[in-house]
């Protein structure tokens, strides 16, 4: 075989290696140095496996890829940001949709990042760079994260927070020669990047470090280095779809027996629920019928009283029987509505002209004694539900108007006293055909329920700027809007953020946004909660890593707003809708101003799957008011600073057509508010 045939046998990668002899015995180069030179990692790629489904509906409005610098982060809470110089940005290469979301990255020759000394040798050395695979929700500007995008995503390492120390994952690792080592186990201790650790040398370049989940660490300096982001088993959603009903149900029960976050709150007997529900739940299984299974889900869900705890399907057919039932159950109308007053009286403050309870003397202003014998509290639980709600509050807001509908026909005993007196009074009414909202009509809408977004001077010659917006879900609109108002509202002595109906969303948006609230110089602190998760070691829920060092301010410094803030609530505050204003609040931002408590839905939010497109969400995480086990939200709101009350004057207020709520955040800022911004009255800056 002459030399031409021999090498056209060999690969390139052969043919390198050979020459390589060569060249080591005539210039003394090892083999191993030559090789690592030439075969160097240049990229990575990798995956985020069974991503939870936030990201899932996240992603597509906005994402990043980013190799992030932890050096600060390595051996405790850091309270710095990750600056956007020590970031590597990459690339998503397939769908948001896919069992697995792929991204890739160019490493570049010489990283960014705070390096660190990890060899354990007494000496201060070189040290390396480490980073974390993150793929990121993107809440606003470019691809590289800012302050709360970095914790919007999921990044390639599992954090133990009860051991303080990284558990498992990847990490990226460059090492500019090849004098430095790095951890090569975890000590007696148990935590890793400590002073104990046995350490191993590494080559200089880029190495990726896997540690596995029983603590067996190992390294790869392949030419792509391949990263797999596989997130902690509290955050997967379990399926439990391909089971029977029964079987389904049983595992859910299970699933919330161990993992729903305040059991111990609402005293919740799980294997109770369980026997409560078992009889329905068997005749549903025996004859398939997964309608049946929804209309006992809901049910079932809307009495934990958690306004996280919630059963949808995205099958039409399964959702109608439930629909077509409860229709049923509010076809007729006693022809009166009901309103609970702020001391607990529940007074009617519309009668129809055509009815049963205008012939039987009953008119506005009466107070409802009992229905049927039961109080009205009593009454209103005894109906159907019809939504999730965290609170008693807001279930009594929405049962009551159905409160006085009942199936046609039907005969109700009524006793109330009329306006001005103390005697009660008992009349039958019959339920008859739903009045139409002309002969009966409720409190009507406030005019800001009717756009998805809204933005608007108030106050005298349009002092104040007003902002609205339902959630904090639609993130580059949303954002894009917020920003604008921060732009038009420069200047002005104060502002309302209407928060009523907003039914939340994520996290790190509602952070984000009322990070304009603040500047680098009067920057919000973010050790106001204890966020609590469940830890699938210990089977108990545990206190998350330490973040509180971290101050947040306005990304856009620009823009910031310095003036007096006014944050509306109500019962349909939920969630983040429920957490922006506390926040503020909390951090001496804003001033709360509500008729009622808002919805009280705490914690986080976990998803379990279930046949017929069934999915059920619960609250799988807890928070704590900082340093102490009172829960923040969770089954009471946000308590107002001024409470607007319901009374008389309140409803002929409303009825008129007046958003009562909003005069009072208008007259609150007439008394507080001065020039913002460095600004004149006027609105133009100062010279």
């Amino acid at each position: 075989m002459n030399n031409m045939t021999y090498f056209g046998a060999l690969t390139l990668t052969q043919w390198v290696k050979s020459v390589s002899v060569s060249v080591t015995l005539l210039l003394g180069i090892t083999f191993a140095s030559f090789w690592q030179a030439f075969a160097a990692p240049e990229r990575l790629v990798g995956e985020i496996r069974s991503p939870p489904a936030i990201l899932r509906k996240y992603m597509p409005q906005g994402a990043s890829a980013v190799l992030i610098c932890v050096g600060r982060s390595l051996n405790g809470p850091s309270a710095e940001w990750v600056p956007k110089n020590e970031q590597i940005l990459g690339a998503f290469t397939n769908g948001f949709d896919k069992p697995e979301i792929k991204f890739e990255f160019n490493l570049p020759i010489a990283p960014q990042c705070q390096s660190v000394d990890l060899d354990n040798n007494g000496r201060q050395d070189t040290g390396v760079m480490v980073f974390k695979a993150v793929g990121s929700i993107r809440l606003f500007g470019d691809d590289y994260l800012e302050q709360l995008e970095q914790d919007t995503g999921i990044g390639s390492i599992n954090y133990d927070p009860k051991a303080r120390t990284m558990s498992s994952g990847m990490l990226l690792i460059f090492s500019p020669d090849a004098n430095q080592r790095i951890s090569s186990g975890f000590g007696s201790d148990k935590r890793l990047f400590t002073k104990d650790d046995p350490t191993v040398a590494l080559p200089s370049g880029y190495s990726l470090m896997r540690i596995s989940k029983e603590g067996k660490i190992d390294f790869d300096q392949s030419a792509v280095l391949r990263i797999e982001i596989d997130p902690q088993e509290e955050a997967k959603n379990p399926d439990f779809s391909n089971q029977t009903i029964l079987e389904s149900f049983n595992s859910l029960i299970d699933l919330l027996k161990e993992r729903y976050a305040y059991t111990d709150l609402r005293k919740i007997d799980w294997d109770k629920k369980r026997v409560q529900y078992l009889d329905r739940v068997k005749e549903a299984d025996r004859t398939n019928d997964l309608a049946e299974y929804y209309s006992l889900l809901y049910d079932f869900a809307a009495r934990i009283m958690d306004g996280h705890v919630q059963v949808i399907s995205y099958d039409p057919k399964i959702v109608s029987k439930r629909r077509d039932n409860f229709v049923k159950e509010v076809e007729g109308d006693l022809g009166f509505r009901m309103i609970r007053y702020t001391d607990g009286r529940f007074m009617i403050y519309s009668v129809s002209d055509d009815s049963s309870a205008k012939k039987a003397g009953i008119s506005t202003g009466s107070e409802i004694i009992r229905i049927n014998g039961m109080d009205p509290m009593s009454h209103l639980d005894s109906r159907p539900r019809m939504g999730f709600f965290g609170s008693e509050g807001r279930a009594t807001q929405v049962a009551l108007v159905f409160g006085a509908r009942f199936r046609l026909g039907t005969s109700v005993t009524v006793e109330y006293k009329r306006a001005g007196e103390n005697e009660v009074r008992y009349t039958n009414l019959v339920a008859t055909k739903v009045a139409e909202p002309k002969d009966l009509p409720s409190m009507p809408p406030l005019a800001n329920r009717q756009t998805p977004f809204e933005i608007r001077e108030i106050g005298e010659d349009g002092k104040y700027g007003y902002v609205r917006w339902p959630n904090f879900s639609n993130i580059p609109y949303f954002m894009a809007g917020f920003e604008t108002f921060l732009s038009m509202s420069y200047g002005k002595p104060g502002i309302v953020i209407d928060m009523r109906g907003n039914t939340g969303g994520l996290m790190g948006m509602f952070y984000t946004m009322a990070s304009f609230m603040f500047t680098r110089e009067k920057p919000a602190t973010m050790d106001w909660l204890d966020m609590y998760a469940y830890n699938d070691v210990t089977h108990r829920f545990e206190k998350e890593s330490d973040e509180s060092l971290k101050k947040l301010w306005s990304p856009i410094p620009e823009i910031a707003f310095k003036g007096e803030v006014v944050v509306l609530v109500d019962g349909e505050s939920a969630s983040s809708g429920e957490f922006f204003p506390q926040f503020l609040q909390k951090s001496g931002r804003a001033t709360v101003i509500s008729d009622a408590y808002t919805d009280g839905a705490g914690g986080s939010l976990r998803m379990a799957l279930l046949p017929g497109k069934m999915s059920f969400t619960y609250t799988g995480g807890q928070s704590f008011y900082a340093g102490t086990r009172e829960v923040n939200l969770e089954g009471k709101g946000v308590t107002p600073d001024i409470r607007v009350p319901i009374n008389d004057e309140y409803v002929n207020r409303r009825m008129s057509g007046e958003d009562v709520v909003l005069k009072a955040a208008v007259d609150y800022l007439d008394g507080r508010s001065r020039p913002a911004n460095g600004a004149a009255a006027s609105g133009k800056p100062l010279p």
